[in-house]
C-alpha cells in the first residue's frame, strides 16, 4: 500500500518534533538549574521575631562618657546582655549591646534621650538597631524601641527593648 502524502509528512517530521522537545526540555532545564545557581548553593529560610525583653543590669565599669553594664535579661530571647552606655551629661545618649542567648548572640545599637536629664534617676527612650550576630543569629537584622532608667548613684541600668528581629 502506498503512503499518502501527509504520512509521509508525519514519518518525516516525528524525529525532527523529538528533538525540538528534547531540545525543549534541556533548554529549560539548564534554564533552572542557572536560576538556582545564582540564587546561592542553598537557600535560608529567614524567621521573624517579635522581641519584648527586659532586664536589670549591674555597673561593671566606666571610661570617660561610657558605662559598661551588664545582666541578665529576660523575655522572647533570654540570657545575658552587655551595654556600652554613652552619657555625656547631655539628654542624648546612645549604647551598643552584645545579647547572649541560646544558640547564638546578637549585635545592636541604639540612640535615644533622656527624659529629665538633672534627675538622680533619669529615664530614656530611643530607637534600636539589630546590626549583626553570631550562631543562628549570624545574619540577624531589625528594628525596635529601647527604654530604660539609668541610676545615677549606682551606674545601674533597667532596660526593656521590643522590635522586629529576622534572622
Amino acid at each position: 500500500m502506498r503512503a499518502l502524502p501527509e504520512d509521509r509528512h508525519n514519518r518525516r517530521t516525528r524525529p525532527l518534533r523529538a528533538a525540538v522537545s528534547a531540545f525543549t526540555f534541556v533548554g529549560l532545564s539548564l534554564a533552572a538549574l542557572a536560576s538556582a545557581s545564582a540564587q546561592g548553593p542553598s537557600a535560608r529560610t529567614a524567621r521573624t521575631v517579635q522581641v519584648k525583653d527586659e532586664g536589670k543590669l549591674r555597673f561593671v565599669k566606666s571610661s570617660g562618657s561610657q558605662l559598661f553594664d551588664e545582666g541578665a535579661v529576660h523575655g522572647t530571647i533570654p540570657g545575658t546582655v552587655r551595654v556600652r552606655f554613652v552619657y555625656n551629661g547631655a539628654p542624648e545618649v546612645s549604647s551598643s549591646l552584645t545579647i547572649r542567648g541560646r544558640g547564638g548572640t546578637i549585635l545592636a545599637r541604639a540612640s535615644g534621650r533622656l527624659s529629665s536629664p538633672t534627675s538622680p534617676s533619669p529615664s530614656f527612650s530611643g530607637t534600636l538597631r539589630v546590626t549583626g550576630g553570631s550562631g543562628r543569629y549570624a545574619h540577624a537584622t531589625g528594628t525596635g524601641k529601647l527604654y530604660g532608667v539609668y541610676y545615677r548613684r549606682t551606674y545601674a541600668i533597667t532596660v526593656q527593648t521590643t522590635g522586629t528581629v529576622h534572622y
